[in-house]
């Protein structure tokens, strides 16, 4: 289930289970009755939600297990906002709504550091909740994490603790949240604007540009930013990098001080679930990614940036538009030593030796592939480039 439509219908049984579960219990009153709405302000908001949880909970059978499956994951994940300054707002079916008081003031770097510690906190603990998931016999989960910064409502309930936010942040929030990878932290670009003003926080973690996003509340393409732990970090040997092949203990670097940027890889894929898998390897493993389900669209982008931006292009075969081998034939065209993987799920190995000659075997891989093959495959590629 995602939160893109936050006003879609949810079984009531299971929302007694979610809401009995919570502690403190969120819900709201039952006059329905609200105080004035406090001024608008800038603040984070941030929504987690579980990755297909309508399918998984049609596996569990009864309320009792339901709720117990909820209440692991809602408890957990409510106490790590709390511990991190949040101030829960409410579920939607299985997602968590709060927001970070302290960031109305953009200039203060230690709550937007907060805040990103936050979202991290949140998806270091699936290991805990899948523990305690498989202690109780049900099954285990994956979730994504969305942040972003804007004008939010504060609406205060009457005879109740807790109060509501409203504004097109939330709704934008919930929207880009079903575009993170499973385990993933994506935020939109309001946010990142302000964390990118913050040097001390931004120097600490890595945000790949993603797909703009569409948005019928004035934010008619709207970058969002996949994010991960680290540095833009200087590599200061090519063996530092790949040492851990066991084809390449010698490389042509070898004694060679020279510095060197992080790898780009350019990712191209009409499959969004495959697009997604693969960049997330590629996250994971430290390389700077951008990513297209357009291949026209990156041709686009290939031909505005410098060439030699991208040491490797890795794409799908067959694409609308323009497919792999046709985009290989235009990148040629703008730089002709341009190195590209192919990626694909068709069996056609030898006949595309036999139509592009100049490729050879280790430039193609077969999907599904194993994450640390392909890491592989890519670290081998990479090297070949920069010789």
């Amino acid at each position: 289930m995602t939160l893109a439509n936050i006003e879609s219908p949810v079984d009531e049984s299971y929302l007694d289970s979610v809401s009995s579960c919570l502690s403190p219990r969120i819900g709201v009153t039952d006059n329905n009755e609200t105080s004035s709405p406090n001024k608008p302000e800038n603040y984070c908001v941030s929504i987690v939600d579980i990755v297909g949880s309508t399918q998984i909970v049609s596996t569990i059978g009864n309320s009792r297990n339901v709720r117990n499956f909820y209440a692991i994951f809602i408890n957990t994940m409510v106490n790590t906002l709390k511990r991190h300054q949040a101030k829960v707002i409410k579920t939607v079916g299985d997602g968590i709504i709060s927001y970070f008081p302290d960031t109305a003031d953009s200039t203060n770097s230690t709550a937007f550091e907060n805040a990103l510690k936050c979202c991290f906190a949140q998806i270091e603990q699936g290991h805990n909740i899948n523990n305690m998931l498989k202690g109780d016999r049900l099954p285990s989960i994956s979730y994504r994490v969305s942040a972003d910064y804007g004008k939010l409502t504060r609406v205060q309930l009457n005879n109740f603790d807790n109060e509501d936010l409203f504004g097109s942040t939330v709704n934008f929030c919930s929207k880009i949240n079903s575009h993170a990878p499973p385990n993933g932290i994506i935020i939109g670009s309001d946010l990142y604007q302000v964390i990118r003003s913050l040097r001390p926080v931004i120097n600490n973690y890595i945000f790949n540009e993603y797909d703009s996003c569409y948005s019928g509340v004035g934010k008619y393409s709207y970058a969002t930013y996949l994010v991960s732990r680290g540095q833009q970090r200087v590599i200061n040997s090519v063996e530092s990098l790949y040492g851990s092949l066991k084809g390449i203990k010698k490389c042509a670097f070898e004694g060679i001080t020279k510095k060197i940027l992080t790898p780009k890889i350019l990712l191209i894929d009409d499959e969004i679930d495959d697009l997604l898998v693969l960049q997330n390897f590629l996250m994971l493993a430290g390389f700077e990614v951008k990513t297209f389900s357009s291949s026209r669209e990156a041709l686009r982008h290939y031909i505005e940036m410098e060439p030699s931006t991208y040491d490797l292009i890795i794409s799908d075969i067959r694409m609308p538009e323009l497919n792999g081998f046709q985009l290989y034939c235009k990148l040629r065209a703008v730089k002709s030593d341009v190195k590209i993987l192919f990626a694909t799920c068709l069996e056609i190995a030898e006949e595309m030796l036999t139509l592009l000659p100049d490729l050879n075997r280790e430039q193609l891989i077969q999907k599904p592939i194993e994450k640390e093959k392909f890491i592989e495959i890519v670290k081998k590629n990479i090297v070949k480039s920069r010789m």
